[in-house]
């Protein structure tokens, strides 16, 4: 799961998956200082949302749907189960239908507990709930174009997470959706440039990275979420493979049904050099491909081989790389066609290394015209005016198989 701008992936489609990338990662545990002091409501939310992390969305419906009999406020369940049902659209496109039905929960919740707020207007969990609530809510409207509902939102965010810190300075779990905010903002997100000249609290890189890894360290159902969005962070926007390992590494053990995770993980290894780990994880993604286990798809097969290509190329061993990705374009694919213009890129690529200009911007013009967008394609640009050389640190440059772009 990404809370990234995806790349590779067209209209709604992929606005839906942002927002479901960012809503399955604004999870927060109840206090046992204010209205959900049940330690048992705790560990629904807390197995709930490791049963999403790890996609298995049933298990993680029943855990949620038990909070219904702890919580006298009627928030919880609503707003938990309100993702499960966004979130299982992930093979297709999210329909306006199932947008606005979110949006309307989330409409009806905030509405909920601000009325609850007026009799206790300093209960930490309120206040952490409507900081949720209020993000959630922004970001779908971000996604439908209801920018003002969005800024509205956002700035709603943010005074209720500033606010239930205030109350109890050791609520971590808050330091998530802060951390997340500064972050975001500090990029410029394409989510807020239409409002970017509007006065929304400034975000902050440094304190963004800061309040994620206090929520990983720290926080209780926010913590493996934390560490999820510090993982797709570092592989991403930041390059930074050192500190994205030992996520990887954990995250991977922890949550072996999340395709997702396999994929970063050995694309940590190929960046780090560490050649034989990231064959390793290869075969192991090879072998859920063939035994559909972990929630593996046999349509994810041409990202396994671009996978594959990638890390023979990291290694050197050319050939075998041009092998895997001539294997990748050969898969037509729909979902994962920005994995066939990061072949065809990368194609390129080498034939810039071997000195074969003509093969080179054949492969880069072949990249161009494949149905999708993002990264792949901006650097089939970059090379076709100016030859790719492996010196220059390009590699790190273009980075993750579907992250951000360079520039926010």
């Amino acid at each position: 799961m990404r809370y990234w701008k995806p790349t590779g992936q067209k209209g709604s489609r992929a606005s839906s998956r942002l927002a479901v990338g960012l809503m399955l990662l604004l999870w927060a545990s109840p206090s046992q200082a204010g209205v959900w002091d049940d330690s048992r409501i705790e560990e629904l939310v807390v197995a709930g949302t490791d049963r999403l992390l790890n996609l298995d969305y049933d298990e993680a419906e029943q855990a949620f749907s038990r909070l219904g009999d702890l919580d006298a406020t009627g928030l919880l369940g609503p707003f938990y189960r309100a993702f499960v049902k966004l979130a299982r659209i992930e093979d297709r496109e999210a329909t306006r239908e199932e947008m606005e039905t979110f949006l309307a929960t989330m409409g009806s919740l905030t509405a909920k507990a601000e009325g609850h707020i007026t009799h206790t207007p300093d209960d930490p969990d309120l206040l952490l709930f409507l900081g949720m609530a209020w993000g959630s809510k922004a970001m779908i409207d971000g996604v439908r174009g209801n920018y003002l509902s969005a800024y509205e939102g956002m700035k709603r965010t943010r005074r209720y997470f500033d606010a239930c810190l205030r109350q109890q300075p050791v609520r971590y779990d808050a330091f998530y959706g802060l951390g997340l905010y500064d972050y975001t903002l500090s990029r410029v997100s394409w989510f807020f440039r239409p409002f970017v000249h509007l006065a929304l609290p400034p975000g902050d890189r440094e304190r963004g990275l800061q309040s994620l890894a206090l929520a990983a360290e720290r926080g209780v159902a926010t913590r493996m979420p934390a560490k999820l969005a510090l993982l797709q962070t570092y592989t991403g926007l930041e390059k930074d493979y050192g500190k994205a390992l030992p996520l990887a590494e954990e995250l991977l053990e922890r949550f072996p049904g999340n395709p997702e995770l396999y994929f970063q993980a050995a694309l940590v290894y190929s960046e780090l050099g560490r050649f034989s780990d990231a064959l390793d994880v290869g075969r192991r993604i090879r072998v859920n491909l063939e035994q559909g286990r972990h929630h593996f798809k046999r349509e994810m097969l041409p990202r396994y081989f671009q996978l594959m290509g990638k890390a023979h190329m990291d290694h050197g061993d050319y050939p075998t790389a041009l092998s895997f990705f001539r294997k990748t374009i050969d898969q037509s694919t729909t979902r994962y066609a920005w994995v066939t213009a990061w072949a065809w890129t990368r194609t390129g690529m080498i034939h810039d290394l071997l000195g074969k200009r003509a093969e080179a911007t054949k492969s880069y013009r072949m990249a161009l015209a494949v149905e999708t967008d993002g990264i792949a394609k901006d650097a089939a640009r970059q090379y076709l005016n100016e030859p790719y050389r492996k010196d220059t640190g390009a590699r790190h440059e273009v980075g993750d198989e579907k992250g951000s772009r360079k520039k926010p």
